[in-house]
């Protein structure tokens, strides 16, 4: 009986033993300095009572990633160039943790509090603020030659060249996009990597097929099957190795990052024997890397598994480590710190700290557009990366609009001299992008963000949060002038609309002042017409931000599905997609909210003037509305009085400023004339409407672009969301955003860093 204890007991802590890395952190590593690093690392942790940390040893970052994927290893730290190649089939990691940067000169908390724009990273404030003047989620890409050499960055073909890794930022990717005009390379099938070693005499590019391309590996400094590695073991690989190879004067140019030189080269006068290579051909000194930088770069990431990636834990593990072992934490583990003769091992030993990344974002995201589109240029022969530039993809929210556009997409083929986009985008420049099944209208804005889509037209509480991730507005919708003699509507200055609260005449007990109680219809949750002005007003009145309460029930599309916001909705056709904000509920929007208080479902539609106008009297064609009467419905003024629909320029709740297009600052002047060549042939007046296809017209109701619209006019100089919102608008939102927390919000402020 002993012996049958004794052994489950052995059995018992051999389980143990081999559940505990599934319950720790999995590191992988990729050399054998990186390895005993780690050991410290664990040894370091247990001490502290932190999270267990096991070691996996790798020889290649590529090694780590298939590691990750086949979750036999949690985590690395990557640059973006990897990140971006991690992302990808069949590995599908993201980045969970960003190396932060910086100098020692002023404070920023690490962990701030959940929702502070700062940092974002999800929890209180435990650890010391730590030093850190501007506190950075990036660095800059550069070029460095000695002083006295006699080329410029145009001038490097047959030089020879030092580079941290292949597929790495600041060492591949970046200055091969940069100098790809001068590569005589017209893309695939001939691989970038023969037109490297066709372009400089003599390179080391650790990683590089060394036997396809020996060129490629000819300055490295390692010994045999070390040279040309992908790791430590090649002396010339990483930053500082870069470096390295041109301080020996083994290479003429380094591809490094603006921080490589100060770290190596501590003493000015010895920084001062070298130059940074600018975009614009000319030389300038190391301290002045903003200004002549090839680009600007995302920091290294940590990454994980999209699922399944012990993100918590690993987020736990850093700020534990950063909190215990951090710059000046202690002198017995340092985690930012490499012994002499090696230099960034598991992390850069320049950062400061780590930020978590909002589980919203993904690779995509967190390199950002240019860096993405970038990458991908290095990937695509010269008339794909033109026909890239020149397409616009339109983000459609919906089955419906995605109908509308695929028509759109079809009647403007052949008239853009492009390739078709991939499927199930249509050959024409106007392709679209169904994120319906996403289901969130943010998600649309980050699809904008990250490039996979170009524009969308949105509702200015939407341009407020577009604004905030960084969109700007291109074109507003401008319906016919009331006020204005101007017949040019594409130069005349948009008026914007009313917001206004509708009730039926029957109903004649409610006022503005008896709303509460009652039951609302709103066209979403964040819009301005059914969201913003009449959910703001009340909290000026109330105080309170329990909105869900104030009314007995709601239709408020993009709320929680089991909330009383969505209480009233009724989805599809087929009871599906409720509460959706997108036509898949068929209460979302202007005319779904009036439909809601049509139909007797709710008590007052918060809408914009137009609406009951474009409904009633036979204007509306659906069957809910074809039998609708301007004069049974009536609005509600903030006086506590009531006046018929055609009143609203003396009864509604605020002016609201127009719909507008969004998109990227790099793609708004390509955007606008696109546009206006659409309008002239699909416009309100343009030669193929109504006998083609029409901009402004939906089966159902303001699909893409509002119905009433006239034209899609110029921004009269209000180019920033700001200014076309309005200061007052701004601040109202804004103030409203105390009532709630948004996920988006934080990941864009995070991108913003």
């Amino acid at each position: 009986m002993k012996l049958i204890f004794s052994a489950l007991l052995s059995l018992l802590a051999l389980g143990l033993c081999l559940a505990a890395p599934r319950r720790g952190v999995r590191w992988c590593t990729i050399s054998p300095a990186e390895a005993r690093k780690c050991s410290e690392f664990q040894r370091s942790l247990r001490k502290v009572g932190g999270p267990f940390v096991s070691c996996v040893r790798k020889t290649s970052y590529t090694e780590c990633i298939q590691a990750i994927a086949a979750n036999r290893a949690d985590a690395v730290t990557l640059d973006g160039g990897l990140v971006f190649e991690a992302s990808l089939e069949p590995y599908k990691l993201r980045p969970v943790a960003a190396e932060v940067y910086g100098t020692e000169e002023s404070e920023f908390p690490l962990e701030p509090r959940a929702g502070v724009a700062v940092a974002l990273a999800l929890g209180s404030v435990e650890s010391e603020p730590m030093s850190c003047l501007e506190p950075q989620t990036h660095y800059y890409a550069v070029a460095v030659a000695k002083k006295g050499s006699n080329f410029q960055l145009n001038q490097t073909r047959g030089v020879k060249s030092c580079h941290t890794g292949l597929n790495r930022s600041a060492g591949w990717n970046i200055p091969m996009g940069t100098l790809r005009p001068f590569l005589n390379w017209a893309g695939p099938p001939t691989p970038l990597q023969e037109a490297a070693a066709n372009f400089f005499s003599a390179s080391c590019v650790p990683c590089a097929d060394g036997t396809q391309y020996p060129n490629l590996c000819r300055l490295c400094a390692g010994t045999g099957e070390n040279k040309c590695a992908c790791s430590s073991q090649e002396p010339y690989f990483g930053y500082s190795g870069a470096f390295k190879c041109l301080k020996d004067g083994v290479g003429d140019v380094a591809f490094v990052k603006d921080s490589t030189l100060f770290e190596n080269l501590p003493d000015k006068a010895e920084r001062d024997q070298y130059e940074l290579l600018c975009p614009d051909n000319t030389r300038k000194s190391v301290d002045d890397f903003k200004e002549c930088s090839l680009a600007q770069v995302p920091s290294h990431a940590v990454v994980a598994r999209s699922e399944n990636g012990k993100e918590d834990l690993i987020w736990k593990l850093l700020n534990k480590a950063q909190e215990k072992f951090g710059k000046g934490k202690s002198s017995a583990f340092q985690l930012f710190s490499s012994p002499p003769g090696k230099k960034d091992l598991l992390f850069k030993d320049n950062a400061l700290g780590f930020l978590r990344i909002p589980s919203k974002i993904d690779a995509g995201l967190y390199l950002g557009s240019n860096y993405v589109t970038a990458i991908k240029g290095l990937k695509e022969t010269a008339t794909e990366v033109e026909a890239r530039r020149t397409r616009v993809v339109w983000c459609a929210v919906g089955p419906e609009e995605q109908r509308k556009c695929q028509q759109w997409s079809s009647q403007s083929s052949g008239q853009w001299p492009v390739l078709p986009p991939p499927p199930p985008r249509t050959a024409s420049p106007w392709s679209w992008r169904d994120v319906s099944g996403l289901a969130l209208m943010p998600q649309s804005r980050l699809s904008l963000q990250k490039g996979d889509a170009d524009a969308m037209s949105l509702d200015g509480g939407f341009i407020y949060i577009a604004g905030k991730c960084g969109l700007v507005p291109v074109l507003a919708e401008s319906q016919k002038s009331e006020e204005s003699g101007n017949p040019d509507c594409v130069n005349r200055p948009v008026e914007g609309y009313r917001a206004v609260a509708v009730v039926r005449k029957s109903n004649t007990g409610l006022t503005w002042n008896s709303l509460k109680g009652k039951k609302s219809c709103h066209t979403a949750v964040g819009r301005t017409a059914g969201w913003n002005i009449p959910v703001g007003l009340l909290f000026n009145q109330t105080g309170s931000c329990k909105f869900d309460e104030f009314f007995s029930q709601s239709c408020a599309p993009g709320s929680d599905p089991n909330s009383n916001l969505c209480a009233l909705c009724i989805g599809n056709d087929r009871g599906q997609n409720k509460c959706a904000p997108n036509s898949n509920e068929r209460y979302y929007g202007y005319a779904g909210a009036f439909r809601c208080l049509a139909e007797n479902a709710g008590d007052v539609a918060f809408v914009k003037d137009a609406t009951v106008l474009e409904n009633t009297n036979g204007k509306g064609t659906e069957d809910w509305a074809k039998d609708l009467r301007l004069e049974d419905f009536e609005l509600l003024c903030l006086d506590g009085t009531r006046k018929p629909v055609t009143e609203a320029k003396s009864c509604y709740l605020a002016k609201a400023p127009n719909h507008a297009v969004v998109s990227r600052r790099d793609k708004v002047e390509h955007l606008e004339q696109v546009l206006l060549d659409q309008q002239a042939k699909f416009g309100r007046n343009g030669r193929d409407c109504p006998g083609t296809f029409c901009l402004f017209q939906s089966e159902t109701k303001n699909l893409l672009f509002n119905d009433n619209t006239e034209c899609l006019a110029k921004l009269q100089g209000k180019t920033t969301y700001e200014k076309y919102l309005g200061a007052e608008y701004v601040m109202a939102v804004g103030n409203l955003r105390q009532c709630s927390t948004s996920p988006l919000l934080e990941a864009c402020a995070f991108l913003r860093r």
